[in-house]
């Protein structure tokens, strides 16, 4: 399961505005058709929220087709609406699903797992 954490902007003292904060969403073990639609409102809510998401895949040990879908829709969402988007250390699981499929340059994980 997905886990959440919210990053308040850096300024001391002021509270966060929805917008100027980072969502933050650790995605763990298998990250398949079941996990879709929830993580998909997730993504859909943190979208129109915050400045900023970052996607730590670190712990995936599979994702499919699904997941691939969300991770698609995130990115071009994401561009639309001018916000960041970083994926963090993907594990290899999800670094070789994504380059069997072919998407290695629409989501570019292997750049994220250089800290690009």
């Amino acid at each position: 399961m997905p886990r959440t954490r919210k990053k308040p902007d850096a300024r001391d003292g002021a509270p966060a505005t929805p917008t100027a904060a980072v969502f933050q969403l650790t995605l763990s073990g298998e990250q398949t058709i079941y996990q879709a639609a929830e993580l998909h409102q997730q993504l859909h809510a943190a979208l129109a929220d915050h400045a900023a998401i970052e996607l730590d895949l670190s712990c995936v040990g599979e994702l499919d087709c699904a997941i691939a879908q969300v991770l698609l829709w995130l990115r071009r969402e994401s561009l639309h609406k001018g916000v960041a988007l970083r994926f963090i250390a993907p594990s290899p699981a999800s670094q070789d699903f994504i380059r069997l499929i072919g998407l290695q340059g629409e989501l570019s994980l292997d750049e994220a797992a250089h800290g690009s």
